[in-house]
């Protein structure tokens, strides 16, 4: 059992933590992703998607220890701004997104932190990999400051809501790499 909920530490939101999915996430998420400038970054969201594929989702991911699974950031008030996922196939990938209202206030850098030591202390593997859109330096000034490295890119396929083939940067963190001193 994954131990839940993970409190986060930000001077701003001192009930800030990650927590399960539950079902009414369901349309919160629906919300934030169907928005194009946080859809645009995800490489599986339509901006058509559906209440009811956000909530068999939710059901599908919630109860899971196991990878694929999510979490959900809520900032102290049992409302979701994000979530914070991690997946497991030829290699070990996390993927994050965060509601345009909490961006910019430091919530996403402590919420991936405290979830990365989850993955590290709960799973065995030598690190972890997220792929990045070229026209995110949000998310890849935040995973430099984690401690992750670029260590390749790729034309990436068209995704839910770009239509055209784009460059994909690759970061990785190794395990003996983290946590990374401040």
């Amino acid at each position: 059992m994954l131990p839940l909920p993970i409190p986060i530490q930000h001077p701003a939101l001192p009930g800030l933590h990650l927590r399960r999915l539950q079902p009414q996430d369901a349309g919160a998420w629906r919300a934030i992703v169907t928005r194009p400038q946080v859809g645009r970054m995800l490489f599986s969201f339509p901006a058509d998607w559906r209440l009811e594929a956000a909530q068999a989702l939710v059901a599908e991911l919630a109860p899971r220890n196991t990878p694929p699974f999510r979490l959900a950031i809520d900032t102290g008030n049992g409302v979701l701004a994000g979530t914070v996922g991690f997946a497991q196939g030829k290699t070990s990938e996390i993927a994050y997104f965060l509601d345009p209202e909490y961006q910019g206030q430091g919530i996403m850098r402590p919420c991936l932190s405290g979830f990365i030591d989850l993955i590290f202390a709960r799973f065995t593997l030598p690190g972890l990999r997220a792929d990045v859109y070229h026209d995110n330096p949000a998310s890849m000034a935040l995973l430099h400051r984690l401690g992750f490295v670029q260590t390749g890119s790729y034309t990436g396929t068209c995704s839910a809501q770009r239509c055209h083939a784009e460059q994909v940067y690759i970061f990785e963190v190794h395990r003996g790499a983290w946590p990374r001193p401040d």
